[in-house]
């Protein structure tokens, strides 16, 4: 399989929970259906199904034809002179997916809205020109069950407990642990928000709190938990590639799949347990999201709140750092056909191998490597490449870079054409060992038979 059908198959699974959540959005949770709060009569409103109905229509063809162009690329993938361009289509394939079913939910917000004014059921919840924000203080002010800390500590003991016996990844290791400890703090932080009123029964309000919070503290800990798992797959399976792989994945998608699942248990809850709200009073502040996806609230001091509905959170954009953080996301989505660019370049980037004066240079795209040939402790010629996992670098089917280990040479700094050998295997005096071969097996030779002339 191609580096290019690998990675579109590896996203084209991508828009079926996206679906999924937000084909969820057009049942009634805490009043709220597709980011829009309703009175409890418009819930059997036939306008208001027809309009739902035609959202999931829409949803469902968007990922099935999201999914179909992805598979349609993988298929592609195995064209070689088609990876450059598939490589572009994959990055703007993955704004598209990002983008179009949140343009589908903005335009039935805005139609459920229109129609809601039209029905007169917008309540008043301003005082002259200050919004007010509903606060249920009697629910914020309970003692709140936690998640001990001591599961944190342990496990970024464990994602560090590594490199007692393998100081070369220390990297690897010490980035898992940061990630435990970031984890930590946002396991902490999240338990900050305000509680979740939807009406005036507190019983209510406590519940769907004490959800909310559940709900967070294991997500945290699954999040360090796949961490820790990342650490341990680096050390037990780094000397092969299959495991090394599977190794990776698993936590990766583990920890998906329990996201996924929280969310989506969460979001039940809250639909059986507000399902008799909406009459009398209820909380309406439709006026704070804008389509009900942006958060804007010059009246709220807060950066980051709770959404409505599952157990996200939004930024406020009302405040300037909410504004900072909402510009560099657009743009870095905006930027996304740029990575396929990048991607489609070290595809077609040649791997370059030569030896000048008395300097061996090995490179591609942004991996470079000089070696002194004064410094070559020996030259071996490889004509099969070992068993390798990589440690931090790229792979492809044209090129492989970056800091690899394998069983039978250990610690490698490899920079290659998978596709073009023999290749050099160069011990330095440094205790350093290179694994080196151009695009052009010509110039591997040429640089093979400078290195022995000044052996002689």
């Amino acid at each position: 399989m191609s580096s290019i059908s690998a990675i579109w198959l590896m996203c084209c699974w991508l828009p079926i929970p996206i679906w999924l959540a937000l084909r969820n959005n057009a049942r009634f949770k805490k009043n709220i259906v597709v980011g829009v709060t309703l009175p409890r009569e418009a819930h059997d409103d036939e306008q208001i199904t027809a309009i739902l109905s035609g959202y999931r229509r829409q949803q469902l063809a968007c990922a099935i034809a999201l999914v179909v162009v992805a598979l349609a690329g993988a298929a592609a993938g195995s064209v070689r002179a088609l990876a450059g361009p598939l490589a572009v289509c994959w990055s703007i394939w993955v704004l598209v997916a990002c983008i179009a079913p949140e343009v589908i939910f903005a335009r039935t917000n805005a139609r459920l809205v229109a129609l809601k004014g039209e029905r007169g059921w917008r309540r008043g919840e301003k005082n002259g020109t200050r919004r007010v924000t509903v606060v249920d203080i009697g629910a914020a002010a309970q003692p709140r069950t936690r998640i001990s800390n001591a599961w944190f500590l342990l496990t970024t003991a464990t994602s560090m407990a590594p490199a007692l016996f393998d100081r070369r990844s220390l990297p690897v290791y010490l980035l898992s642990a940061a990630g435990t400890l970031a984890t930590w703090a946002i396991f902490r932080w999240c338990y900050r928000d305000r509680s979740e009123a939807v009406d005036t029964n507190e019983a209510l309000t406590l519940a769907l709190t004490r959800i909310r919070r559940r709900a967070w503290g294991r997500m945290c800990l699954f999040t360090a938990a796949a961490f820790s798992f990342v650490s341990w797959s680096q050390l037990l399976f780094q000397g092969s590639p299959t495991l090394y792989l599977v190794g990776m994945t698993i936590p990766a998608m583990a920890l998906f799949v329990s996201s996924f699942a929280i969310e989506m248990r969460v979001r039940s809850l809250q639909e059986r347990l507000t399902r008799s709200s909406g009459e009398g009073f209820y909380i309406d502040e439709d006026d704070r999201w804008v389509f009900g996806l942006l958060y804007f609230n010059p009246d709220d001091s807060n950066l980051m709140v709770n959404d409505r509905v599952g157990v996200g959170t939004s930024i406020n954009l009302a405040r300037p750092a909410g504004k900072a953080i909402a510009a560099a996301l657009a743009l870095v989505l905006l930027c996304l056909p740029l990575t396929g660019v990048f991607i489609a370049e070290e595809l077609s980037a040649p791997v370059t191998l030569e030896l000048s004066g008395q300097t061996i240079r090995a490179s591609h795209v942004l991996t470079s490597y000089e070696i002194a040939s004064d410094d070559v402790e020996s030259v071996e010629v490889v004509d099969r490449l070992p068993d390798m996992t990589r440690t931090f670098g790229g792979a492809a089917d044209t090129f492989l870079e970056g800091d690899f280990s394998s069983k039978e040479y250990g610690p490698l700094k490899v920079c290659l054409d998978p596709e073009v050998g023999p290749w050099l295997l160069v011990r330095t005096k440094g205790g350093t060992t290179y694994l080196l071969g151009a695009s052009d097996s010509v110039r591997t030779a040429t640089v093979l038979e400078g290195l022995r002339a000044n052996e002689r």
